[in-house]
């Protein structure tokens, strides 16, 4: 008989217990329509790109989560690497927007090493023609963007640019 007593206090005493560890809805969060979240870094970096548009004249560019996810993945692996690449593992930026799910009719691709801010790594690419030419693109519509860094500390900055197929 007290083991039932026992059990029965038991019961009584988890239930609350276990009612609290039930899991409950997360706390809905506001989020963009594309759901996408950019580093301040990230940020700071479209908006000095589309700064340098605007001064050409060029309407700005927009995040796009595929190219966002490109360029992520392409700056952690140079930072991986510890190598400045266009082409790492045999992967090119066509096959890490094609992995990412986007379609393009045009694509680009800006890469650096070191620049300490988002402001250095653009300036340094606008003094490079090539470079530039990618930013001064009027075909580019959107953009993905990032910065890793090695175990060094040194950082990998990646700027994706492209056009939708559609």
């Amino acid at each position: 008989m007290s083991r039932i007593w026992l059990s029965v206090a038991l019961t009584f005493l988890l239930a609350p217990l276990a009612a609290s560890q039930e899991k409950k809805e997360p706390p809905k969060q506001e989020e963009k329509k594309d759901g996408l979240k950019l580093t301040k870094e990230e940020q700071e970096l479209i908006d000095l790109t589309n700064a340098e548009r605007k001064k050409a004249g060029l309407k700005p560019l927009t995040a796009n989560p595929q190219l966002m996810a490109a360029a992520r993945g392409h700056a952690e692996n140079m930072a991986k690497q510890e190598k400045l690449e266009h082409t790492l593992d045999d992967k090119t930026l066509a096959d890490r927007a094609k992995a990412a799910g986007y379609e393009y009719g045009w694509i680009g691709e800006n890469i650096a090493w070191n620049p300490e801010t988002p402001k250095e790594a653009v300036e340094g690419w606008m003094n490079s023609e090539g470079h530039k030419a990618n930013i001064l693109k009027d075909e580019a519509t959107e953009i993905g963007v990032a910065v890793a860094k090695s175990t060094k500390g040194e950082r990998y900055w990646v700027q994706v640019f492209g056009k939708p197929l559609k």
